[in-house]
């Protein structure tokens, strides 16, 4: 066999690049890449960047026992990509951040905290997106409350 020498492998690596990149702009209309500006819709290609969407928000499993993990599951948003959603147990009068994810998919994202209580009740959950970036989570949209079902309450 022969051998290839050095100069032979450097004009190999520069036409399979050459290679690579033809076929990446021919297809880059058709493949969006995670993080581009254009998503395919119905067969074309759109370019619409706007953070939009219904912030949703669910738990897995469904009942969770006390001190335990639970996985909270936000969906219902649209090229949000980058954007922190943030999950608060509603205690009293305060949000605790209880944990956080970001949108790597552009449609949501999911994180996992310890389900701790002191009474034995269901406990509510807010989500918050600040989907055009304003600084608030105010706008139509970027939050939701969703109720967590406790099991194995300690009654007091």
């Amino acid at each position: 066999m022969k051998n290839i020498k050095n100069r032979e492998y450097a004009l190999l690596f520069i036409v399979s690049l050459v290679v690579f990149y033809t076929v990446l702009n021919l297809l880059g209309p058709f493949v969006p890449l995670p993080f581009s500006s254009g998503s395919i819709t119905g067969g074309a290609l759109s370019t619409s960047t706007e953070c939009s969407g219904a912030v949703k928000l669910s738990f897995f499993p469904d009942v969770v026992d006390v001190g335990t993990r639970a996985s909270a599951i936000i969906s219902g948003v649209e090229n949000c990509y980058g954007k922190v959603i943030f999950v608060r147990e509603n205690v009293g009068n305060n949000l605790v951040l209880k944990c956080s994810c970001v949108i790597a998919t552009g449609n949501g994202c999911g994180c996992a905290f310890t389900a701790d209580s002191l009474v034995c009740s269901n406990k509510d959950f807010v989500a918050q997106v600040d989907m055009n970036g304003n600084g608030d989570y105010n706008s139509e949209g970027e939050t939701t409350v969703a109720t967590m079902n406790m099991n194995s309450c300690v009654i007091v």
